[in-house]
């Protein structure tokens, strides 16, 4: 039987619960990371960021955007970005996976990924410029 994906507030807990401790802080940032964005850690290796907080990864065609745009800020997570990320990468992809078969935290990276998975299936982005023009056609 499997268990239902983790809601928001959830992973939100969870993200404050480990950048709480100084060690597991920069794992925070990666964890809400991949929960932001809906990838695996390993897939984020030389992301850039775009001035819409949205990040550009090596081998997408396209931007990818944060399905929850104020996490970014909730998290910080241009701010908080771990300094010199490139050379620590497997280091702090390695902790990220400790700390999770360590149950310092609940969630995992598959709760993560299908939690983003389920939100972006149901959820559309608003239009209001093609939403307006929709309703003013209408009542024309």
């Amino acid at each position: 039987m499997s268990q239902a994906p983790p809601v928001d507030q959830r992973i939100v807990d969870e993200y404050f619960q480990l950048a709480s401790h100084k060690k597991t802080k920069d794992v925070a940032w990666l964890y809400a990371m991949v929960a932001t964005f809906g990838i695996k850690p390993d897939q984020l290796i030389d992301f850039h960021w775009s001035d819409d907080d949205s990040i550009c990864v090596p081998g997408k065609k396209r931007m990818i955007h944060p399905l929850h745009p104020q996490w970014v800020l909730l998290f910080e997570l241009k701010k908080k970005q771990p300094c010199k990320l490139q050379s620590r990468w497997d280091f702090l992809s390695f902790s990220l996976y400790r700390a999770m078969a360590y149950q310092e935290t609940q969630l995992n990276i598959t709760d993560l990924l299908l939690a983003h998975r389920i939100r972006k299936d149901h959820t559309r982005p608003f239009k209001p410029e093609k939403q307006l023009s929709r309703v003013f056609s209408a009542v024309a």
